[in-house]
């Protein structure tokens, strides 16, 4: 989608190019030959320079324009190709997960010991156009070890990688509604498209197999920004990133990767799950819920 954007911009700025050549043409025609030419040849020169660079710059902004609206036409379907794979290959691999994990969900809740089991992260923030993370590092770190030490209750442990600093992107510093709305916003897939880790290896390192299903898939992003319209933090069912606020209090994260595993707010002021995530209380129900969350795998 950004390739979009810019060959579009790039289209934009072609049609006003196109249209100061033209004024320039006409202009140093008039200046250069009309000019010189004696009255009333003069004025016809004048007129007939006029006439012509007017049909053909009319002809040049219809072209650019027609070609404008054909790849905005073509990028928006691409978009909407791309927003619903997205999201049925979510959904997908929500319910697969939960149909897999189901046994072992059951097991847990009956108090059968099971093995440790991980929770990946990649932990990103969003620049400024300085390039300056909107949200000091140190106060991610800060948060990430909170959410490692309530999900630890849950004897899940949670793999945060190095934290990536979005940069050329400050568009993306104010998120979508955390709503129906933000469900369909075009931030929405470019979230989706952030790259946590570069180059083949590394990327092999930021997939989660198996996660349920049979297909290897990114870990869960959890990206700072310096708004989330309304809320300290966010996550939209089926997205594979949280969206946390720079004003989030120290347990945002681990309530937004708690929504991200399939935990719905509790009316308990102690739980985690609480709207205003204060406290982090998590019951037995809600760990097992966590531990077989389509996030969370043993390896």
């Amino acid at each position: 989608m950004q390739i979009c954007k810019q060959v579009q911009a790039r289209i934009e700025t072609t049609r006003t190019e196109a249209q100061n050549q033209c004024r320039n043409v006409s202009r140093t025609i008039s200046e250069t030959i009309c000019t010189w030419l004696p009255w009333p040849l003069d004025d016809l020169c004048d007129l007939v320079t006029r006439v012509i660079t007017e049909l053909v710059c009319a002809i040049v902004y219809v072209v650019i324009t027609i070609v404008s609206w054909v790849w905005r036409t073509v990028c928006e379907i691409i978009g909407i190709i791309d927003w619903v794979v997205t999201l049925v290959a979510g959904a997908l691999e929500w319910l697969g997960n939960r149909i897999i994990t189901f046994p072992e969900w059951l097991l847990c809740l009956a108090g059968v010991g099971l093995p440790r089991k991980n929770l990946r992260i990649c932990p990103m923030v969003i620049a400024d156009e300085s390039g300056k993370p909107i949200v000091p590092l140190e106060s991610i770190q800060r948060q990430i070890r909170a959410a490692t030490a309530i999900f630890a209750k849950c004897n899940v442990n949670i793999v945060a990688s190095r934290i990536v600093v979005v940069t050329g992107k400050a568009h993306l510093a104010v998120g979508p509604e955390c709503d129906a709305g933000g469900f369909f916003s075009e931030h929405k897939l470019e979230y989706e498209h952030l790259s946590c880790c570069s180059g083949f290896l590394e990327s092999v390192n930021c997939l989660r197999f198996p996660s349920g299903l049979i297909w290897p898939r990114q870990i869960l992003k959890a990206i700072w920004l310096d708004d989330v319209p309304g809320k300290q933090g966010c996550y939209i069912f089926p997205d594979s990133f949280v969206q946390i606020d720079k004003t989030a209090t120290i347990n945002v994260l681990a309530h937004e990767l708690g929504h991200a595993c399939d935990l719905t707010h509790r009316d308990d002021t102690d739980n985690l799950m609480h709207s205003a995530a204060t406290h982090s209380e998590l019951t037995d129900f809600q760990c097992c819920t966590i531990r077989t969350g389509r996030f969370v795998t043993y390896f």
